[in-house]
């Protein structure tokens, strides 16, 4: 948790109050809480008694409040939605890219629109709204409001508000490939726990080579070697005597056709039993070219009816 902070004074180096701020201890924090810490440090360290953070719809129609902190209460609130229909200017502006600085909001042509709305209504009489891009897209915009008499906005003020709308954007970025790793771990887990828990034996070979990378315990079961025992070796020397070649001929057509193929051949356990089979094997492409064959092995229903 950041604790309270000092008002910036304008002798204050702006760069040491950012640089304090960024490493306010963030990590770990959810989206919400550091986006929530962000608002009260701004009205704090800027003595503003209004920072909020909007955040702009697919369609970019709307403007969502995703959290407003008011200094005098120290209280956050959000869900106010604004329109575009409603205030056409404001939105024009903001997907312009530039920041509105509003030193009389009440007067400002692209803040009189709130006039009626908001302004009169809670006392505003002075802003700046600094878009927030990530990616080069825009996502929302920092909104800081002077409440009471109205005041030229100075240049610390105008530098920190873009400041932290960039921190904001960092923090959105950092969440967006969080969220894309945790659903990759996610997604990994679960073909894990299907590779595993496969009722037919799978190996995984290089498809250049041949060699057994990886295979599950119903693979281990059927050849009757353990997993160290069949990693390395040419999946074509599980085949029985004389499919050798066919194997290796279907490994070769499946990687020219770059698809699934499907045979019946008899491999071999390591008891010397011949077991008759039908092999599906698929063609994977890994990152940077490399390429593997998911070869799934199941038992013939003579064979497992003469178990």
């Amino acid at each position: 948790m950041l604790p309270p902070f000092r008002p910036l004074a304008d002798s204050l180096d702006l760069q040491s109050a950012f640089a304090q701020l960024s490493r306010g201890g963030f990590a770990g924090n959810s989206l919400d809480e550091t986006l929530r810490q962000l608002t009260a440090a701004t009205g704090q360290m800027l003595n503003i008694e209004r920072v909020s953070l909007w955040g702009l719809t697919a369609e970019q129609l709307t403007l969502e409040c995703i959290d407003l902190y008011e200094l005098s209460r120290n209280r956050h609130s959000n869900g106010v939605v604004l329109h575009a229909t409603r205030y056409p200017e404001y939105f024009r502006a903001l997907a312009h890219g530039d920041p509105i600085v509003a030193d009389d909001a009440l007067t400002h042509p692209l803040t009189q629109e709130f006039v009626d709305d908001d302004l009169l209504m809670n006392g505003i009489s002075a802003l700046i709204a600094s878009p927030i891009h990530v990616n080069g897209e825009l996502q929302g915009v920092l909104r800081i409001e002077r409440v009471g008499p109205h005041s030229a906005w100075t240049s610390v003020q105008r530098l920190f508000a873009h400041a932290i709308s960039n921190l904001v954007a960092l923090a959105l970025l950092q969440h967006h490939v969080a969220t894309i790793e945790e659903d990759l771990h996610d997604a990994n887990c679960l073909r894990h726990a299907l590779f595993m828990g496969a009722r037919d034996a799978i190996l995984i070979s290089d498809a250049d080579s041949g060699h057994i990378l990886d295979a599950n315990p119903q693979a281990e079961k059927l050849f009757g070697r353990e997993l160290q025992q069949l990693l390395g070796i040419l999946q074509a020397e599980l085949h029985a005597s004389g499919d050798t070649q066919e194997a290796r001929a279907v490994l070769g057509e499946l990687i020219r056709l770059d698809g699934a193929q499907t045979l019946r051949s008899e491999v071999i356990a390591a008891n010397g039993r011949i077991i008759p089979v039908e092999v599906t094997g698929h063609l994977v492409r890994l990152d940077k070219g490399k390429k593997v064959v998911q070869g799934v092995f199941r038992p013939l229903a003579e064979d497992a009816n003469k178990g």
